[in-house]
């Protein structure tokens, strides 16, 4: 059986998710008999660079590294779903995970749609076993249950994957990936780039050591403000849960969960919330979890480590005080 993994590439550098595919597709796998791929799509500027650095991290837990090279400048979907869509109809892989990445969300069901097969996009967990194929894993109706999905009857079986949510191998592989060239013009081409900027986020939350979120306890911008001050002089970053963005509080960009970002910091320190599936799953990589709410039923306290039963104003304005801030 052949598993391809797509692994995606900035600044000619393959990104951290392709990695964690790769963890998870091993663990998941077990001793079963299988053959592991690697799918990338670049540019002609990228090859050097790409083979000095970033290969070497994945090529010895791989079997064969595609390498679709084109003449372009600037890629766009159009390129990498034809050069998925070429590696699928010569290889006929069983299974084909993508990370759930601004790119892969964009392209991949493009993949799936000419394949005339599923995919279940933003999983955070994946499966396997003889019946079914891949199981796939993903917070539904508010992201308050966790649905598994299959697709027994199509291949290949398809997942976007969270980026974030999954750890890279734990032991150093021992394969040497084969490398496949494959040099070429796109067939067809829709989409024209006339011009590229990055634009920068305000934060790496995915990178904070400590991390103060602010639940839906928090109704007013006064009150965020003085999460944000807290985290300030705690050394860390804030965030909040989905409720703060969609009442417009916070930008995305301070979202954690499962539609956010997720979390792997030393502490993170959790005010007001309440313990939604969609928020521990954000959190789940942390190394300590401290939760202060004035409920002490809240079933926030049922997933952490330290438990405070109080006014999560009263905790702030105390370290807050002790710092010289108020």
């Amino acid at each position: 059986m052949k598993i391809g993994i797509f692994l995606e590439t900035i600044a000619n550098t393959i990104i951290p998710v392709g990695l964690e595919l790769i963890g998870k597709t091993i663990e998941m796998m077990g001793d079963r008999s299988y053959t592991l791929h690697g799918i990338i799509a670049i540019n002609k500027n990228q090859n050097n660079t790409l083979f000095d650095k970033s290969l070497k991290g994945v090529e010895s837990y791989l079997d064969e590294v595609f390498i679709f090279e084109y003449e372009d400048e600037y890629l766009t979907t159009d390129h990498y779903r034809e050069a998925l869509c070429e590696y699928v109809e010569n290889e006929n892989p069983k299974i084909l995970l993508l990370g759930a990445t601004p790119l892969g969300r964009s392209f991949g069901p493009r993949v799936a749609a000419h394949f005339k097969t599923g995919i279940t996009a933003d999983c955070t967990e994946i499966k396997y076993d003889e019946k079914h194929g891949l199981i796939q894993i993903r917070p539904a109706y508010g992201e308050e249950i966790l649905a598994e999905i299959v697709t027994p009857k199509t291949f290949p079986q398809m997942s976007t994957i969270r980026p974030g949510v999954m750890d890279p191998p734990n032991l150093k592989g021992n394969k040497k990936a084969e490398v496949t060239m494959c040099k070429r013009e796109l067939l067809e081409k829709k989409l024209t780039i006339l011009n590229r900027h990055e634009i920068k986020q305000d934060t790496k939350l995915d990178e904070a050591k400590i991390v103060v979120i602010a639940g839906n306890a928090i109704k007013e911008i006064e009150e965020l403000d003085m999460i944000k001050k807290l985290a300030k002089v705690l050394g860390g970053e804030y965030a909040v849960t989905r409720p703060l963005v969609e009442g417009g509080l916070a930008p995305y960009s301070r979202q954690v969960g499962v539609s956010g970002t997720i979390l792997s910091a030393s502490v993170v320190l959790l005010l007001g919330v309440s313990g939604s599936n969609q928020t521990l799953s954000g959190i789940r990589k942390a190394k300590k979890i401290i939760s202060v709410n004035n409920d002490p039923e809240a079933a926030i306290f049922k997933k952490v480590d330290i438990g405070i039963v109080d006014d999560w104003m009263n905790i702030a304005k105390i370290i807050l005080e002790k710092k010289g801030e108020i």
